[in-house]
């Protein structure tokens, strides 16, 4: 540090440290344990203008952080260049803000990233980060209302990326990012040391039995013969080989075909084929690894019956591979996977701080202002390119090792956990692992010391069922691929769930499995081309999840029965793949429904019963916008009787008060013929009880138009919000219904 001023030459890291022993709490600045720094911003900016390194990079920090919000609750992400013009005063900037202050004493404490906020120090493994508090930090009143003076700055500690100091037994600051020709290479390196800790280290990873190669692999030659690669046929044999997952982002050349699978085989020149590709064959050489699986120069594109005899292999392709290459963020096969000449994070020039207090050593770390959009692993997993494709759902979670591509860092993943490039521990950075129970089901036969699957079924559906939501996010070029990317998942889960797999429904637990809804509005129905009968989740590309219940597992005297069921498969030998047609025969109570189009204020409701969520809006009549209340109707009307009513409910229609009561208007209801079909409550009640044990789940059906009787479609969802009364259930009718 060049000329530190009286309060950074007392400052180290040891000093922070000790301070954060008494009292820390991840990512909140301590109002008891503080290193008192200067005693106004005045004083800082003074202390800079002398030439004081940390002074400075404070001082410029909020003088290039842009501020548009008088009172920001958090540190802006902007940045002003050093080429930019700004105003002398530097206002409009969080600059402005410091000095408006009339308490700007700056205050430092230590910060761990990969901690969740809140957790203590006891949980640390590294710290990372300095928080700089300028005037009082965050309080609250008596009423708890929050009071902010001036949001945290955040400074990262960065070391480079052979050495990594400690103080005890906790390591100080993250591995510096290079972008450069070199820091590639160093990446390489540390990509083929995850590989070879997870091999060889790793107790409760994989064995080390050597799988077999699909059918079809790329031999990416050697590092002395960087030319020589071709298309080789397997014939059963077992090697070490990587798979690439990846987005085509639109057309891919060249592909293999019927025209150029025999020249593939003799030779495939590497600079015609698209950056993601060379990239992979670099980095599958690099690995030590001889054969790479992609998906274009692998299955040939021109013939539909090698497609569907490969792709129902897709599952093992992944699941058995030596690793995984996940191109993160790159959108297109062109995009390339690594990512050379990065911006430099948005920061002035790093400062330096020492380690030790006392110490003659002369270890110091840098200091440089946090980048508020550097890259998070957690945040790529939920927005990046990759993570947004449909097919690469099942080929993250089959393939038990990854190396992840982001940005500015690369990533690893196994059944051990994460880890990053800059050298931070698995935690708040990291994705959640949701699929547990699921991963030990798909693994179980491959891992070193596989755990036993829950003996607990509704354990492993309960995940299922999350994973389906998941899926139901992620995005397909083509609909029909709508269950066969999802195939390999259901495939490697099929013995622990038993039963027959339906079009996305188990036989096991299918009440369950028909108890989808929309997440949104809506959930529109893909109609043309068939891909889904209408009862299935897979027949929407919305995003659906479950009204799911452990008891419905189990039959109750009101619940569903599944009677028959048949599915008509693309590929007979693929049951997990593409249909041409299913059905369902279920016996069900039932009640006739009617569909209004009217619509009634929010404050004239209060006798519904429920909800009826249709999976599409009317087509006119009303917005959609509203909320379908379920009514029971006691009336002779329409030679109905007792009926259930769907009427939409908007906060934006309002009556002459709460008590006032409205008509049905029975020319606002719908021709078609509706009912409600109860798919399950538990009402295993003890004898003379007079309200079943649960809420109830049910479907709403219409009747198919070509007059097939007691043939239904699914048009949505209802649910009786109270659990109903056992004699009402006995007046519905039970019939036996087809679904399709």
């Amino acid at each position: 540090m060049s000329n530190p001023c009286p309060k950074c030459a007392n400052l180290s890291v040891e000093s922070l440290l000790d301070l954060a022993r008494i009292d820390f709490k991840a990512h909140t600045f301590s109002q008891e344990a503080y290193f008192q720094h200067h005693q106004s911003f005045d004083d800082l900016e003074e202390a800079a203008r002398q030439g004081c390194d940390f002074c400075r990079l404070v001082l410029e920090s909020f003088q290039r952080t842009p501020c548009p919000d008088e009172d920001p609750w958090e540190w802006p992400d902007g940045w002003i260049e050093v080429n930019e013009p700004q105003p002398e005063d530097h206002s409009g900037t969080m600059y402005s803000i410091a000095k408006g202050l009339q308490v700007s004493d700056i205050k430092l404490c230590l910060n761990a990233t990969h901690l969740y906020s809140g957790q203590g120090f006891e949980d640390a493994q590294v710290f990372d980060e300095i928080l700089v508090q300028v005037g009082q930090p965050y309080s609250e009143t008596e009423d708890g209302t929050g009071i902010w003076s001036c949001p945290l700055l955040r400074l990262s500690l960065i070391m480079p990326t052979d050495r990594m100091p400690r103080i005890g037994d906790i390591r100080i600051g993250r591995y510096e990012f290079d972008n450069s020709v070199l820091g590639v290479i160093c990446s390489q390196r540390l990509a083929k040391q995850w590989l070879s800790e997870c091999c060889e280290s790793h107790t409760d990873c994989l064995a080390l039995d050597v799988q077999e190669l699909p059918t079809r692999v790329i031999d990416v030659g050697t590092s002395s013969r960087p030319n020589d690669v071709r298309l080789m046929l397997s014939y059963g044999k077992k090697a070490k080989y990587a798979a690439l997952s990846h987005c085509w982002g639109g057309a891919v050349s060249p592909l293999l075909t019927t025209d150029t699978i025999l020249a593939f085989q003799e030779h495939i020149n590497v600079s015609d084929l698209p950056a993601n590709f060379r990239d992979a064959i670099v980095i599958t050489r690099n690995l030590g690894i001889r054969y790479l699986w992609i998906d274009s120069l692998c299955i040939q594109q021109d013939s539909k019956a090698d497609w569907e005899m490969e792709s129902k292999k897709m599952g093992l392709v992944y699941r058995n591979s030596t690793v995984t290459i996940s191109a993160l963020v790159s959108a297109g096969s062109n995009e390339g996977i690594i990512k050379l000449g990065r911006s430099s994070p948005k920061s002035p020039k790093p400062a330096t701080i020492k380690v030790l207090q006392d110490s003659k050593d002369s270890l110091h770390v840098f200091v440089c202002r946090k980048d508020p959009k550097e890259e998070d692993l957690r945040i790529l997993d939920r927005d990046g390119a990759l993570t947004r494709r449909g097919w690469t759902l099942q080929e993250y979670i089959l393939s038990p090792r990854h190396i992840l591509y982001g940005k500015d860092m690369i990533y690893w993943r196994c059944p051990q956990g994460y880890i990053s490039s800059d050298g931070l521990p698995e935690g708040n950075r990291s994705p959640q692992s949701p699929y547990v129970n699921l991963s030990q089901v798909i693994y179980s036969d491959i891992l070193s010391r596989p755990h036993p699957p829950p003996s607990d079924l509704n354990i492993i559906l309960e995940e299922y069922y999350d994973l389906v939501g998941a899926y139901s996010q992620r995005q397909l070029t083509y609909g029909s691929d709508k269950l066969p990317a999802f195939s390999g998942l259901v495939q490697r889960l099929h013995p622990a769930i038993g039963g027959d797999y339906i079009a996305g429904l188990w036989t096991t637990d299918f009440r369950n499995g028909l108890l989808w809804r929309a997440e949104m509005m809506s959930c529109h129905h893909a109609r043309d081309p068939y891909r889904a009968p209408s009862w299935s989740w897979a027949v929407t590309d919305d995003l659906v999840l479950f009204e799911r219940q452990d008891a419905a597992t189990k039959a109750s005297p009101s619940s569903a029965e599944l009677l028959e069921y048949n599915v008509e498969l693309r590929d007979p030998d693929n049951p997990y793949g593409e249909i041409i047609s299913a059905k369902l025969i279920i016996s069900a109570l039932t009640k006739p429904l009617a569909r209004s189009r009217q619509a009634i204020g929010a404050n004239w409701a209060g006798e519904d019963i429920g909800v009826a969520a249709f999976d599409e809006p009317l087509e006119s009549g009303t917005t959609g916008r509203g909320t379908p209340k379920l009514f029971r109707v006691d009336t002779d009307a329409l030679d109905m009787g007792d009926y259930l009513m769907s009427i939409e409910v908007k906060m934006d229609l309002f009556g002459d008060s709460p008590g006032t009561e409205w008509a049905i208007d029975v020319s606002l209801f719908r021709d078609e013929e509706y009912i409600v079909a109860l798919i399950h409550t538990d009402d295993n009640t003890e004898e003379g009880a007079e309200w079943s044990n649960s809420e109830a789940w049910c479907l709403v059906l219409r009747q198919t138009p070509d007059d097939v009787q007691k043939t239904y479609e699914r048009v949505g969802f209802a649910k009786i919000d109270s659990p109903p009364r056992l004699r009402w259930l006995k007046t519905w009718e039970r019939q036996v219904l087809t679904l399709v």
